[in-house]
């Protein structure tokens, strides 16, 4: 009778046995842990990238932590370097990245889409008792651009070429900073290309009436056509306290990037956790809600073979752009 008993428990531990052999060998090349590349504190990035370390940590069980950063531009010089493992970027600097265009020094061939992000809105704020209404009122004022490296460093010259704005000074920090020079008269406005809504804009609104602007639907069509990696697009009414009207902007997406070296298991399962767990993305930045394997369309760059395979069980149909070089 003992040996019958016995032999239940021999069961259970082989198959313990077998499924730690099978983890190990799942998990050989893994990375120790990882870092992700966010931006300033203040932003989106920031703390949507705690909701990312929350899910590889707990659900994949590898330790992760949020790096404060300049934002994309910066992000992927690191990942590009190895130093971090999981960039978080828009596509604006991705674009002229892959391209070896604008600020890239050189082509990034190494870098690899994961999964999509967010969209990210091009607005900005001023005081409620600015006179500031349009962007032609930026003239000779004080702006803030948020950190360097970060998409509205990038962006935002380019739409003052566009439309012949000359700023008195250009300012950069932090986006909280900017919120608290905004809220003491130190700047005129402050410009984000950033998710909604932004939360250090939220804090501000609750001790200084502001007032967020976009572009006419005319500027809209104007951006749009100069640079390929935005779409029109609006923020809805009510994003901000105060903002009682839709505004009417253009808007680039974001995109989570690997290096081509990462591991293909590792790449695969990260990206399956991450959209298994889209509700707790959700509840980390409302932003979250939009990371869902169907805006990968979005995401105009060649995937990591590890996320290729994900999608292609999903059954979605990937542009010949995104397939990953052999």
């Amino acid at each position: 009778m003992r040996t019958k008993r016995m032999i239940p428990s021999l069961v259970v531990l082989v198959l313990a046995v077998v499924a730690l052999a099978t983890d190990a060998q799942q998990r050989a090349g893994w990375p120790r842990s990882v870092a992700i590349g966010s931006a300033s504190i203040g932003g989106v990035y920031y703390v949507i990238a705690g909701g990312y370390a929350k899910v590889i940590q707990e659900k994949l069980g590898v330790p992760s932590s949020v790096e404060v950063t300049g934002g994309p531009e910066q992000n992927i010089l690191l990942l590009s370097a190895k130093k971090i493992e999981l960039g978080l970027a828009t596509m604006g600097p991705l674009y002229e990245a892959l391209r070896g265009i604008g600020w890239a020094d050189h082509r990034y061939t190494d870098l690899r889409g994961a999964f999509p992000m967010y969209t990210s809105y091009v607005h900005w704020v001023v005081r409620a008792d600015s006179t500031i209404r349009s962007i032609a009122d930026l003239n000779d004022k004080v702006v803030h651009l948020g950190p360097r490296g970060g998409t509205a460093e990038f962006f935002w010259p380019r739409v003052f070429e566009l439309f012949s704005i000359k700023p008195r000074r250009i300012v950069f920090g932090a986006i909280a900073e900017g919120a608290n020079a905004l809220r003491d008269g130190q700047i005129d406005g402050a410009f984000q290309v950033i998710g909604l809504p932004v939360p250090a804009w939220v804090e501000l609104s609750a001790t200084r009436p502001i007032r967020v602007l976009g572009f006419t639907p005319q500027q809209s069509e104007a951006l749009v056509a100069r640079f390929p990696y935005v779409s029109r697009a609006a923020i809805r009414a009510g994003v901000y306290r105060g903002q009682d009207t839709v505004i009417t902007t253009v808007a680039m997406w974001n995109a989570a990037i690997v290096h081509k070296d990462a591991p293909d298991d590792f790449v695969y399962e990260m990206v399956k956790t991450m959209f298994a767990n889209v509700d707790l993305l959700a509840t980390v930045h409302p932003a979250g809600a939009e990371t869902l394997p169907v805006n990968i369309f979005y995401i105009d760059m060649p995937l990591h073979p590890g996320a290729v395979r994900y999608y292609t069980e999903q059954k979605i149909k990937l542009k010949d752009s995104q397939l990953p070089p052999r």
